[in-house]
């Protein structure tokens, strides 16, 4: 019999029900949806349609996606056991990865280097063959009038670069072939070269009217008459028919997809194929008219030689209208028999698919959920402001009133600017935010604008815009934060205008966003914390700054645009951005569903390991702590809070007091401030500014170059190089004499990234030229501000140190084999990391400490830190690493052979060291690390009571709570967006379709509502089989993911039959029959590439095989 210990059978098995005594009652939650769909549980209904007043019933059809305990776990302890040797490397390498057949072949690896070295040349002889008569330069007839037998066949002289032959025909011939296209474009064969000509120049004239494009009675139109089109600008000769029937001009010109600019003579006209590209392509590349236009123009003559006509004016006025008609369209405006100017506010909006909205998508009796279920109903929002759409004093409101302002995402002007102005001269100064988000709203910048930017709700689940949310900024505008304005909302509350106000049962619990959490000042924030809000699940509450990310290049464009034009731009974008992320419910769902489970998996298995070596009594005590804080509604002042970790050492916070008391005993004895930012202020920012440049730096080094990793930091980097512009403005009253220094003392900079940036802080200044770089006190106040920095560090290490003796006690009583190593995970790299990052901090402020001080005795206290000083006292001293062997480095590389430590933090191990026989046990030298002897330690590894413990196990239960959350939000959300789509289809078939005398506007009224309700079923049924099983993407091989792929789509629309339906426009329900550009279906597949990339260790080669 083996006396190999056995192995610990796992503590539980996840399958969407955690028995931990968590701050709801999750394990009902998969009960409670189980019975709302078991009793039928089909596939997809027949489609039932309902007419009239006919009340709207949820479908029951909806079957949750399959939920794996297992998923995301690993399969075995290996894990563990190889990360226990492993280094706190700042660098991890990353495993390369062996894609079959990778590399091998030149064409995909260096496919430019082999066009340069095989085609290039082919290519360039091909394009000077189009430069002359190419295949037909033998022709001496004209093939169209031999074909026709024509007596004289004419000169082959005309060909047409629009037409897929360009075979050279006579000047009739060309005109009899374009009558039907009459806006190619056609050159001239002058026996040397080609030129440019018009059809017009031709004989060729376009017939309004009919069909036959005959008319007896003709009436000639304007003799300059131009049509735009995508290929150039070009002189048309037009006819409008003059029989007694005969249409208005501008109406018969709309019959052939020409919209004029004006009605009563048109002159210019927008080919509607030109629209949907101009449409298209300003909602994608948010490129502006005027730049389009020039497009055009390059198009019709790029020589120069040519007087040209500006035609951006009509192409301005015509786009807009073209816009406002789409919205109207799209939001059924056109089936009603009270017309457009009934709309309704907000009601041409894309709505979300997936927010609670009583009588579509809830379920009946969700009012009375229970306590656990509550938050599956609940709204999370987002606000925040954007600075960058501004507007300028162009025009004006009387002038240019806009189209259909309020009608969308743009909040009613009226009454909305009413409020405003009464108040226009509130002053309200965050307290809590040491940035302010106000920089450029009240300062020169706002000089000549109408408005500095604009604000807006969002839904922070599924970004979106919700309707009417979006209003624009005044100067002096009020922008409280979270932790500021919920203190005094109801009094807010009272002064808002009618229909605005939130109803007093309402319950509003605020949260900081995740990436905001950090500016603000850490004490008792742990309230507004969305990793500690309970209900919120993995919210990040950042989704309104990813939604200004794709508006930021929009500000170009709409700055000098009048008012009204201007809102009904903004609610264009605004609704394709919802659209967009409308039709990409489906992936994004799903993506997030398999993200949920694999970290739900890995939270419960980390957390039970926790809780496994913690005593009973223990747990129970901050259980009770962490359920009572919990339950507790803001402010939370009553609970105890269980995230918090009292510090006994000397402390930034206490400096900082200290530093803030000194300087106003200053100003009470007469000394005058220098600005309103005190000095000791200024340099807590200028720290912080520097632990977030050591962050960024941290990030970039670990990022890899994925597109979403990129755009986060690059997100970031733009946060930061605005705290540096703002601070930087302070930075010169403090420290006057910092730009001569400069002058006379250079530098060079690596990059051009923030985080690169010197801040030059009094401890970059050498002493003799400190006094004359930096104000008074200056220096002092620095160097007390980096004792306290070196105290807080070390004591953040001992407490690092004492959470790693915990982790290895429970490796070594319980890890044994399969998947268990999964259960540490997430704890030993978040430890590790927080080690890495302390240890950095440590060493930049002794660095600038012994700048600021000099050598003295508080060295004896502060000494030097090397990896192998931060290790538990228990702890034998590392084994110091020799030269290695002798020839193993090839000759070229620069490396030193001598032994060498580490740099400080970076190469930190906490995990146990691999000791060989001659290394020893290391316990007969073994010496107390400094770190335990100099200044006060934390409480000994062995001590239950240890707040940081008890903190560290409280945020595990946090992490687990949001992570089953998130799991049943998105199951909740799939279901509500199915229901929805069935809501919105019978909507659609049940618009009230006006009474017309015209055959041809009641059947397309007809065509389109179906449409539009085909189009919402397909979405359903596309995200339905998407949603079947989520998890076995990311489970299953390549070449089965293809299959299953292959399988799904079956039920889905076909893109090439129904491209109409799946574009990028602005659409409310879907894109029109008339919009045929693909790039959704772009989007789409971006977004799979992404997910591949993500999902598979081979997805690069599977990418890289398709190409070749």
């Amino acid at each position: 019999m083996s006396d190999r210990t056995s192995k610990r059978r796992r503590l539980h098995v996840h399958h969407d029900r955690v028995p931990l005594n968590l701050p709801m009652d999750y394990s009902t939650i998969s009960a409670r949806q189980e019975r709302l769909t078991r009793n039928s549980r089909t596939t997809m209904a027949p489609r039932v349609t309902l007419r009239g007043d006919t009340a709207w019933h949820m479908s029951s059809t909806w079957e949750e996606p399959r939920d794996d305990g297992g998923f995301g776990l690993e399969p075995n302890g290996v894990w563990l056991d190889d990360n226990a040797t492993e280094p706190v490397d700042e660098h991890p390498k990353k495993e390369k990865r062996k894609g079959k057949g990778k590399g091998e072949r030149l064409v995909s690896k260096r496919p430019h280097l082999v066009w340069k070295n095989t085609y290039r040349s082919a290519y360039l002889d091909e394009l000077l063959r189009w430069e002359g008569r190419g295949d037909h330069c033998g022709q001496s007839l004209c093939p169209d009038c031999v074909q026709r037998k024509v007596p004289d066949p004419g000169l082959p002289k005309y060909r047409c670069l629009d037409c897929f032959i360009p075979d050279l025909v006579c000047k009739e011939c060309c005109v009899r072939r374009h009558r039907l296209h009459p806006l190619h474009v056609i050159e001239e064969w002058n026996d040397t070269f080609f030129s440019r000509v018009q059809l017009k120049d031709l004989g060729l004239t376009i017939q309004l009217g009919h069909s036959s494009l005959h008319c007896a009675s003709y009436h000639l139109g304007h003799a300059k008459f131009k049509v735009l089109h995508t290929n150039g600008i070009h002189d048309v000769a037009i006819r409008y028919c003059g029989c007694e029937r005969a249409l208005p001009h501008h109406v018969q010109l709309l019959r052939r997809g020409l919209y004029p600019s004006s009605q009563k003579i048109p002159k210019t006209c927008a080919s509607f194929t030109l629209l949907r590209l101009l449409h298209a392509l300003s909602l994608c590349s948010k490129a502006s008219t005027y730049d389009f236009h020039r497009t055009l123009q390059t198009l019709t003559d790029n020589t120069g030689l040519k007087k040209s006509v500006s035609k951006y004016r009509p192409l301005v006025r015509v786009a807009i209208q073209w816009r406002h008609l789409k919205l109207l369209k799209r939001g059924g405006r056109g089936h009603y028999s009270q017309g457009v100017e009934q709309t309704k506010e907000g009601e041409l909006v894309v709505p979300c698919l997936t927010c609670p909205r009583p009588g579509v998508n809830l379920p009946e009796g969700w009012e009375k959920a229970s306590e656990g279920q509550r938050f599956l109903y609940q709204l999370i929002l987002c606000m925040d402001a954007n600075f960058r759409l501004k507007n300028q004093l162009v025009s004006s409101f009387s002038s240019d009133p806009g189209l259909g302002t309020g009608w969308a995402y743009m909040v009613p002007r009226a009454t909305y600017e009413e409020y405003l102005k009464s108040q226009a001269t509130a002053q309200d100064v965050s307290t809590c935010v040491g940035f302010s988000a106000l920089a450029k709203a009240n300062t020169k910048f706002s000089r000549g604008l109408r408005y500095t930017g604009v604000g807006a709700l969002t839904c922070a689940r599924s970004e979106m815009f919700l309707p009417c949310a979006v209003g624009n900024l005044q100067k002096g505008e009020n922008y409280d934060i979270a932790c500021q304005w919920i203190v005094n909302i109801g009094k807010r509350m009272m002064g808002w205008p009618q229909g605005y106000q939130v109803p007093l049962t309402t319950e509003l619990r605020p949260a900081i966003p995740k990436m905001h959490e950090t500016a603000h000042m850490r004490e008792n924030h742990e309230r507004l914390s969305l990793h500690y809000l309970p209900g919120v699940g993995l919210t990040d509450g950042e989704s309104v700054e990813r939604i200004w990310a794709g508006h930021n290049a929009l500000g170009n464009a709409t700055k000098t645009m009048g008012p009204g034009t201007r809102h009904d731009v903004l609610d264009d974008h605004f609704g394709f951005w919802n659209w967009q992320k409308y039709v990409g419910t489906g992936k994004t769902l799903s993506k997030k569903f398999r993200e949920a489970v694999k970290l739900r998996n890995n939270q419960v298995e980390a957390h039970e390991g926790f809780s496994a070596t913690i005593s009973k009594e223990r747990l129970e005590e901050w259980e009770a702590m962490c359920l009572a804080w919990d339950r507790e509604r803001y402010p939370k002042n009553k609970s105890r809070n269980p995230f918090h970790v009292e510090n006994s050492s000397i402390s930034e916070a206490q400096v900082k007091k200290e530093l803030a008391e000194e300087e106003d005993a200053r100003l009470r004895a007469g000394e005058v401030a220098r600005h309103a930012t005190s000095a000791s202020t200024f340099l807590v920012l200028g720290l912080e500014l520097e632990e977030e440049q050591r962050r960024i730096t941290s990030i970039n080094k670990k990022t890899s170059s994925t597109t979403t990793q990129q755009g986060s930091l690059a997100e970031q980097r733009n946060q930061l190089r605005k705290k540096l512009t703002a601070w930087e403005l302070i930075r010169g009253i403090y420290m006057p004499g910092l730009l001569q220094y400069r002058t006379d003392n250079p530098i060079t900079v690596p990059t051009d990234n923030p985080e690169d940036q010197p801040l030059w802080l009094p401890s970059s200044i050498p002493a003799d030229k400190r006094h004359a770089v930096c104000v008074a006190d200056l220096p002092t106040m620095e160097e007390k501000l980096r004792t306290a920095q070196c105290y807080d560090a070390l004591d953040t290490i001992r407490r690092t140190l004492n959470m790693k003796a915990r982790m290895i006690q429970f490796k070594n009583a319980n890890i044994r084999g399969q998947r268990d190593g999964t259960r540490s995970r997430a704890i030993i790299d978040r430890v590790q990391d927080r080690a890495r990052f302390t240890s950095a901090r440590y060493i930049a402020a002794r660095s600038a400490k012994l700048a600021l001080a000099g050598s003295g005795p508080w060295e004896g206290d502060l000494q030097v830190l090397r990896p192998e000083d931060i290790r538990m006292y228990t702890d034998p001293e590392r084994v110091r690493q020799g030269p290695g062997r002798p020839g193993t480095i090839e000759a070229d590389a620069d490396v030193d052979m001598s032994a060498s430590d580490s740099a400080p933090g970076i190469a930190i191990s906490l995990l146990p060291e691999e000791r060989g026989r001659r290394d020893g046990t290391g316990e007969t030298r073994r010496t107390v690390s400094w770190i335990w002897v100099k200044g006060q330690a934390s409480h000994a590894a062995g001590d239950e009571n240890d707040d940081l413990l008890r903190s560290e196990w409280s945020k595990s239960r946090a992490r687990v709570a949001r992570a089953v959350e998130e799991v049943a939000l998105v199951k909740e959300e799939m279901r509500r967006a199915g229901v929805t789509l069935l809501w919105r289809a019978q909507v659609w078939r049940n618009r009230d379709s006006r009474e017309s005398g015209d055959k041809a506007l009641l059947e397309g009224l007809q065509a389109y509502s179906e449409e539009q309700a085909v189009l919402q079923e397909s979405l359903r049924e596309r995200f339905m089989a998407m949603w079947k099983d989520p998890l076995a993407k990311s489970t299953t091989k390549k070449k089965k993911n293809n299959d299953t792929d292959n399988d799904s789509n079956d039920n889905e629309m076909d893109p090439d039959d129904n491209e109409d339906k799946d574009d990028n426009t602005n659409d409310n329900d879907n894109n029109d029959d008339d919009d045929d550009d693909d790039n959704n279906d772009d989007n789409d597949d971006n977004s799979d590439n992404e997910e591949e990339e993500e999902d598979w260790d081979d997805g690069d080669d599977r990418e890289e095989e398709e190409e070749d």
